[in-house]
Order: structure tokens, then sequence, then C-alpha cells
């Protein structure tokens, strides 16, 4: 019959996990936050990032579900006196990013806390900054610790929230449950759907557990919680000031219930996906794999496997295994795009739970090799050096096309987009990332205040219209008229404004025919009715030359998302030269766009349906 446990393995069972941590989470957090701060974009960015920078630079209300906790963070940020505000916003992410880091390496010092392998109190520690250190170089981490987005904020609250069950678990302590519940709060006011993949696992696994909470305990934490929801009350007290960035005004109770709902983004969860739901599985495992490295993950598996039979570290390994298949699975309804950086930041909660379980799967390992017929007690040190020679490894190969510092290209087509238009021009667009980086060039550097651009797409969403017209009453026969994707536009009455002032529309797949008609190409926008239709020509030409010499220009972190720009930009061209009968321009557009994606399906359906050699 064994022995029960010696007094110094006793002592080291019951030794609290943050004695001696103090200095390996604060290397980790200085040595992150270096990283993250030097690679981090001076420039507004893509996708999202525009409308994150124009956010906080005015105290706005960002798409749903209205983001309050970036617009009060990014405040702050622009107003500390170091570099330039879309710098200093950006550089709030790299710090959120750092915290997370170091809270995931306290996680994972307290996830082995449950173990009674190890020998000393250092080799908890070593694997656990190491495990953290691989998730902090790795691509989809970095990735979006370096620009203004709500993921960095976002992935600090869940690995805080991981951290406090696995206390509360441990400990059955109040304080960390009360924690648990203010910390979930404040994720659902940032990101309501991240943070249901991690809380409704941590409450279900909290509520059958040997510590399950009374209810004069529950009615505490539900009470803490709610006082983190009351962030959500900036959306409506400050969309009453109507600031630029208002995303469906959510100043009236329906509006503001529109703005939580994420109604907007209720077409992603449809099933007409790009790509089959089975292909986006094996799309993500790819980007995991790629993400902590396939003997991570095979080392998940097996902490999985190994921690489930282990009665003390159980109900931790059910919520990480839960958490990680409910993030995948949600991941798989919305599709995955492995080219998207968005779409990685989705799967922080199964990255970090992932690292945590592929800990307990090594310090497994470690166990059998130390209490092995020949032990090995050098097996930790030994574990511990095989891993952190991967994150220098790691660190070299993600450096280039991670490092932003010099990625300055969105920010030089925002003002192609912008500057060369006429004063006074009217501009219809429906493509979001033109209306939020003319939204940051606005609020940042104040730039031609004097064109008006309405997105068509954002105008039919609740509240958008009265914004509008709130900005522009001249307009307010043509917003109401109604200026929407779907519905023919009013041209007579947009001819009448064309009388007055120039008037030009970006070519978008969502241009009705008769709109069309009236249009001739000039480079980002294309003029309505003008006087000289061969002057309009010339100068798209000239300007598509211009966007191809950003792609020359663009570094490797913005050539993606440069290229992509070129193939929307000569994609929605080619349909509009198509349009109008232009089979010339058609075929000329055609040609550019196909040295640039000779595979693209989308191109060859457009030159299919115009008739045109391939």
């Amino acid at each position: 019959m064994k022995c029960c446990a010696s007094t110094e393995e006793k002592k080291e069972i019951t030794q609290d996990p943050r004695e001696g941590s103090g200095l390996y989470g604060l290397l980790l957090f200085i040595g992150s936050f270096c990283l993250f701060g030097l690679s981090s974009s001076p420039a507004i960015g893509w996708l999202d990032s525009p409308e994150f920078v124009a956010q906080a630079a005015t105290l706005g209300v960002a798409h749903s579900p209205g983001h309050p906790l970036p617009a009060l963070l990014g405040r702050f940020a622009s107003l500390i006196p170091l570099g330039d505000i879309v710098w200093r916003v950006n550089l709030m992410s790299s710090l959120c990013a750092a915290a997370t880091v170091n809270v995931l390496f306290h996680c994972g010092v307290h996830l082995l806390q449950t173990a009674t392998w190890t020998r000393l109190p250092q080799h908890r520690q070593r694997l656990a900054f190491v495990f953290a250190g691989l998730v902090a170089v790795s691509w989809a981490f970095w990735a979006n610790a370096v620009r203004a987005e709500v993921y960095s904020l976002q992935a600090l609250l869940t690995v805080s929230g991981i951290l406090a069950v696995l206390r509360y678990l441990r400990t059955n302590s109040a304080s960390d449950l009360l924690l648990a519940a203010f910390v979930f709060a404040l994720g659902l006011a940032n990101h309501h759907l991240l943070t249901l993949v991690v809380f409704l696992p941590s409450a279900l696994i909290i509520l059958v557990h040997k510590h399950r909470p009374s209810l004069r305990r529950a009615g505490f934490s539900v009470a803490i919680g709610m006082t983190g929801l009351c962030a959500l009350l900036y959306l409506p007290i400050r969309s009453l000031t109507h600031p630029l960035v208002n995303f469906g005004a959510p100043h009236t109770l329906e509006r503001f219930y529109w703005t939580l709902s994420g109604a907007a983004f209720s077409k992603s969860l449809s099933s007409d996906h790009i790509t089959p739901p089975l292909d986006d599985f094996f799309a993500i495992l790819i980007a995991l794999s790629s993400t902590l490295s396939l003997p991570v993950l095979l080392l998940a598996i097996l902490g999985g496997l190994l921690a489930l039979n282990r009665e003390r570290e159980r109900s931790a390994t059910l919520l990480l295994v839960a958490i990680s298949v409910l993030c995948i699975t949600v991941r798989v309804l919305l599709g995955f795009e492995s080219s998207t950086t968005d779409h990685h930041a989705y799967l922080f909660p199964a990255i970090f739970a992932l690292a945590l379980l592929a800990l307990s799967g090594l310090a497994h390992l470690c166990s059998l090799a130390i209490h092995a017929k020949r032990p090995l007690p050098s097996a930790p040190a030994i574990a511990t050096f095989a891993l952190a020679l991967v994150i220098p490894i790691s660190l070299w190969s993600n450096w280039e096309r991670t490092n932003y510092a010099q990625a300055y290209v969105s920010d030089d087509i925002a003002h192609w987009e912008i500057d060369s238009l006429p004063p006074y021009s009217l501009v219809l667009t429906a493509y979001f990332q033109t209306t939020f980086r003319q939204w940051a060039l606005s609020t940042i550097e104040g730039s031609r205040p004097d064109i008006v651009l309405l997105d068509r797409s954002f105008l039919s969403y609740p509240g958008m219209g009265d914004e509008a017209k709130r900005r522009n009453p001249e307009l307010t026969e043509l917003i109401d008229a109604p200026l929407r994707p779907g519905v023919g536009t009013p041209i007579e009455l947009l001819s009448d404004i064309a009388s007055r002032r120039p008037v030009f529309v970006q070519q978008n797949p969502n241009v009705d025919s008769g709109l069309a008609q009236e249009l001739v190409p000039a480079g980002p926008f294309a003029a309505f009715r003008p006087l000289d239709s061969l002057q309009w020509r010339v100068l798209d030409a000239d300007k598509q030359q211009r966007l191809d010499e950003f792609l020359k220009a663009a570094g490797t972190p913005d050539q993606y998302e440069t290229l992509h720009t070129l193939l929307w930009h000569d994609a929605t061209r080619l349909d509009l030269y198509c349009v109008i009968g232009d089979k010339a321009g058609a075929q000329q557009v055609l040609d550019h766009a196909l040295s640039l994606a000779p595979q693209d399906e989308y191109l060859k359906e457009i030159a299919i349906r115009c008739g045109l050699t391939q």
C-alpha cells in the first residue's frame, strides 16, 4: 500500500502558485509589450481598425454591439502625449495583448497547481512561461496585438475569466467567483459572442461542481455582473450627443436593442458559406496547428485524455475542452477564411484553452518520466528547454509579416480615394472599408470637411438615416427617397443635386443598373453624369496606375490587404464597364485583374457574363 505524501510534497501541493511567479509574469508582460509596441502599426489599418481609430478620437459608438470599452480605452490612449493619435490607439491593443500573455501564464501556473508531480515550484512557472510565450509570438495573436481592434481587450477579459474560474474550482473562494462574474460581464459589453463561448461552459462547470455556489453567493455574483454590464449605458448616453461614429444611433430603446443584438451581422449565421462547413472545420484545424504547432495540439489532446482520469483535474479539464469545442463550432457556423485576421481572433478562446491543455499534457509526460522504472528527474527542465527553443524560431519567422511599424499603405489608399475629388463633392458608397477610412481621416486629420460621404448600406440600418440627415439637412430628400441598396436609385433627384455639386458613386455589385448607366469610371469612384466622359476615363487609368504603385510599395504585412483592395476595385470597375457596354475598357480591366489573381472565380464569372476573353 502506498504511503501518504511526505511533508515536503504536501507543502508543495498546498503552496500558493502565485509565490515566486511575479518575476516570470513581469518578464512576460514587459517582453511582450516591447515586441508588440515595436511592431505596432502607425497607420489607420484595414477592415474595422479605421472605425475604432475614429471611435477613439470622437468617443463614438462602433458597429454592433457598440464596443464601449474600446472607445473609452482608446480615448484614454489618445490623450497620452506619445507619438501620434493613431499609433497611441493601436498601442492600446499592444498593452492589452501583453497583459493577456501575463494572465495566461498565471492560468498555467494555477492549472498545474492541481497536479502533484512537480518537485519544485519553478518547474510549473517555467513551463507556464514557455507556453504563454509560444502564444505571444504566434502570428494570429501577434497580428491582432498591433492594430486598433476589440480582440486584444477581449483576449484579456477571456483569460482573466478563465483564471478566476480555475481558481474558484480549486479554492471555492467567493472573491474568485465574483471576479469571474464581473469579468464576464465586461466581456459581454465588449464582444458577447466570444464571451459566451467561455461563460457558458464556465457557468455549467461551476453549477455541477462540488463547490456549487449557494443562492446567496450566486445572487451576489449576478449583482456584480450587472455592474459590469453598466458599461453598456455608455452607448445611449454618448449617442445622444450625435458623434460622427454613431452606429445604429442607440439612444432609443429599439435601436439600443438592435445594436446590442448584432442584427446587422445575422447573415453570417446563414448556411450560405463560401466554403462547406467541413472545409471550414479542417481550415480551422490547420490554423490552430499553425498557431500552436502540431506537437502542441497533440499534447493538448493527450493532456485532455489523461487529466480527465484524475479527479483533482477533471473539472478544469472539462472546462478547457468545452471552451475549445464550442469556440471551434461557432467559428465553423460563421465560416472561416484563413487569410482574414479577424477570423483567427475568433479562435482565441480555443487557442488559450488548447495551450493550457497542452501544458497539462506535458506535465503528465514529465510525471511519467519522473516516476518511471528508470526515473528522469530532469524531464521538466529538458521539456522547458526544448519548447523554449521554438519561441525565437517563431518570432523570427513571424516578424516580417507581423511588423507593421512602417506599414502606411492603408493611409495612402485612404488619401488616394478622397484627395483628388473636386470641392464639395457628394460621394455615395456601399463599402464599409471606404466609410471607415474616411471617418478616420476626418476625425484624425480633419481631412476634406467639404466632402459629404453617404454609405447606402449603412443608411439601411436603424438610426443611420436620421444621423445622416442631421449632419446634411440639405440632402434629406435624397436620403428619404430612400437611398438604399436593393432599391432603385432616385436618378432625377440625384441629377438635380449633381447640377449644384459634383456627385460620385463608388462602384459596387449592389449598384442598380439604372444608376450604373449614368456613371463613368474615374478611379476609386465613378463620376455621375460627367460633362466630359473622356476626361474621367483618362483619370480612371491614371488612378489605377497609382493604385498599382501602392502594391509595389507595400511591405509584407500590407501586401494581402493591398492586393485585396486592388482586386475589389478591379472587379467593381469590370462590372461597371460591362453594364455600360464598354467592352474594350472591360477587357483591359479584366486583363489587369487576372494578372493579379489568375484563378479568381468571381472575375471569371463577370468575364463570361460580359462575353470577354479570359
